[in-house]
Order: structure tokens, then sequence, then C-alpha cells
């Protein structure tokens, strides 16, 4: 992967064809969907693509491109069929290499240079004010395009690794497939993919559709559906924190919102560790003193690996029951994985709910995380896992607290989360 971008910057550096960069994220923007969420979370350029008919005709007419659909699809039928039994000989050749992706570079680039408008209206009007490519911001509307095309790829082959090969990638220890992938069950479970897929391929026409089904239903045999779970949170778990937020006077507070990490209990018998109730108790005595008007509670399905209980709802029962926290000053974030993603998250739901970027939150935990997250090695660490600080002016007021503002670049999707983009 690192060779087709090393391929694509250069490509993009020769070609000397710049446009004006154009904006970035609009919160009335309204997203397009699928049938499925965890697609649309995962690759929503390629939602877009299959709802703009002039841009997805132009990549089915295009001959390199089609090239590429026709050995797939025809490997995908075959599959059905022949005697290869193992993940490696049955999904391998659904991953892009480094040729194939700089194929496809190179015939959007013809594509884009020969249909400028047909592309500019799916960039303008979806990639640039969904936020999800909000790092790309600053480049061209070709070069956006070529760039949101290398993460796919990214993301693609990433959970062709993890789901179907086995690989064990970034997290193993909660990300990992659910099954042996080379067991009997499993083995059979992909022959069977191979041949309930087969009968979606009439509906397939661009390029990608044969990885990207092979992707998503892999995802689906490995039950790891957890980006589309309490969506859309803004109609459910989060709707009455949502009401208020309009009418909420900020100018009474200090902070715009307490943020509480989850710290996943290691018993698949207890909903809700004791570390996260200490989270919670501590936030519930800053909240009860005025600090914040809204409290944000982070965590998903994180440990032990593919238990039971999600740390947000937990964490949200837990404040209401325990310190009567009302419901409607509860915002739940049950995607985050990571102490990285924790404040990604937050910032995420700060931005898109309206709440003010201009006023600090604070990050609330217990000391032995509070001392990791203060660190400059926790600056360290954001900045190779996701490419930049999900945060500024970063400060420690205690030994419980540390204060943040978010940062726009938090919208970006991250192509190496696939249960957390």
């Amino acid at each position: 992967m690192k060779d087709f971008l090393a391929l694509l910057l250069a490509y993009i550096i020769t070609s000397g064809l710049y446009a004006q960069p154009g904006s970035g994220y609009q919160k009335e923007y309204h997203f397009l969907h699928s049938t499925n969420l965890v697609g649309d979370k995962n690759f929503y350029l390629l939602t877009v693509i299959d709802q703009t008919p002039a841009v997805q005709n132009l990549l089915a007419g295009d001959a390199t491109l089609k090239s590429i659909f026709l050995r797939r699809l025809d490997l995908l039928k075959a599959h059905v069929a022949d005697t290869c039994t193992w993940a490696a000989s049955l999904v391998t050749d659904f991953r892009f290499t480094t040729t194939d992706s700089g194929d496809v570079a190179s015939a959007l680039h013809t594509l884009y240079q020969n249909n400028k408008a047909a592309f500019d209206q799916l960039i303008d009007h979806h990639l640039r004010p969904s936020g999800y490519y909000q790092r790309f911001v600053p480049l061209s509307n070709e070069d956006l395009l070529l760039h949101a095309w290398g993460q796919t790829v990214t993301g693609i082959n990433y959970i062709i690794d993890q789901f179907g090969l086995g690989k064990k990638l970034r997290y193993p220890r909660i990300d990992s497939a659910s099954y042996d992938v080379n067991g009997r069950y499993y083995r059979t479970a992909l022959k069977d993919m191979f041949a309930y897929l087969s009968e979606a391929t009439v509906s397939m026409s661009v390029f990608y559709h044969p990885s990207l089904a092979i992707a998503l239903q892999l995802m689906d045999l490995n039950d790891r559906d957890e980006p589309a779970r309490f969506e859309p949170m803004e109609k459910g778990e989060n709707q009455a924190a949502c009401r208020e937020i309009p009418h909420t006077d900020w100018s009474r507070y200090k902070y715009a919102t307490i943020v509480i990490p989850g710290q996943g209990p290691e018993l698949t018998t207890t909903p809700i560790s004791p570390i996260n109730k200490m989270h919670c108790s501590i936030a519930a005595m800053r909240y009860k003193e005025g600090w914040a008007p809204f409290i944000i509670v982070s965590g998903g399905y994180c440990y032990p690996f593919r238990g039971p209980y999600c740390e947000a709802i937990e964490m949200k029962k837990f404040l209401i029951e325990r310190f009567g926290i009302p419901a409607q000053a509860i915002i739940i974030d049950p995607h985050a994985r990571h102490t990285t993603t924790n404040i990604r998250n937050a910032d995420r739901l700060i931005i898109r709910y309206g709440i003010p970027i201009t006023k600090p939150s604070v990050f609330i935990t217990t000391r032995s995380q509070l001392t990791m997250a203060a660190s400059d090695g926790f600056d360290r660490r954001n900045l190779h896992e996701l490419g930049y600080l999900p945060y500024r002016d970063k400060q420690q007021l205690s030994i419980h607290d540390i204060s943040f503002y978010p940062v726009m670049e938090s919208l970006h999707m991250d192509p190496y989360d696939p249960l957390d983009p």
C-alpha cells in the first residue's frame, strides 16, 4: 500500500493539473445510504458513486476498469464450483495489488479530465461536505478523488486481510476474525459465501463491486456489524440530547462536554468494569458542579473479545441509575475501540451535533489512563495511528482531567479501523 501511495503522489505531482481546492464539511449535508450501513461508513466514496448514475456509467464503460471487473466477476463465479477450499486461495485475488491500484488511478485521471463536470458534481456535493474526506480538503478535486480511491483500496484490503486471511492487524486482541479462518467450519462458510454472492452478480457492473461484496460479506460472516449498531443515534439513544443542544445557554459553562472513555471489563459476566465505574463517578461530580451541560460516554464492544456489553450503553445506564444524571444530558458514542478514538469520536459528535467547537471539552478518566493520555507518547500514538492529533491545546488540569478543543480532521474516516471507521 505504501508503494501505491508513493506512486499516486508521484503521479499527482507530475500531472501538473491542479484545480482550486474546494470547501469541506457542511453541517446541513444529508448522507446517502445504501442497504448496508457498514459499507456506507467504510466506503462512502463507493456509496456515492453507486447513487450517481452519470459517474457509475463512466466507470462501467471504461475499458481498463471493465477488464478488472470481468476478471474478478469470473473469479467469483468460478469459486462456486472449483476445488479451492482454503481462505488464501479463495479471497486473496480480490485484494487490490499495487498494479491494480495504479491502473485504476490512471483510468480515473483520464475519466476525470474528460468528464470534469460529472466528477466535480459528485465531489463538491458529496465527498467534500460529508466530512468523510476532511483531511483531503486542501487538495484539488482530482487529487481528492485519487486519494479517496487510495483510501478505499486500503480499507478493502484491510478487511480481506483481517477477516478473510486471518492476519493479526492493528488491534488483534479485540478486532480479529471470530473464527479460525483455516478451520473446517470457516472454509465451508467461505465456499457457501461465494455461492451466495454469485446470485448477486447480476446487479454488479463496476470494477470494485466484486471485491466490495467479498469484503462486506466477510465482515458479516464474523458478525462484525459494530459500525451500524445504534444508528441513527440522533433518532435513538441521542435523540433527547440532540433536542436540548440548540436550546443550551453555553455561556453558563466553562466546558462544552465532559468526555468519559471506556475501559472494558475483563469478564463476560460484568456489564461495567470497576474502572469505568470510577470514570463515571468522577464525571458525575463534574457534571453536578456545573462544568458542562452534556456528558459523552465513549466505548464500544471491545473487551473481552466478542463480549456482550457496549461500554457506552452501560456507562449511560450507570450514570442514570447511580447518580441520577438526566438521560437528555448524556450522549453515547458506542463505536470507539481505543483511547485515540474515544477523543476522535467525541469530536465527531460535537461537530455534527452543533456543539460549539470554540469552547473546550474536558476528558475525564482515572489516574493511570490520564497519565498516558497527557503524555507526549499519546500524541505520537495518535500521529502514528490516525495521522493527526484529534485535539488541540491539550492541557492537564488535575490527576483526572484534561481539557482540549476538537479538530475538524476528526471527521475523516479511517480505513485501518473497519469496525469504527
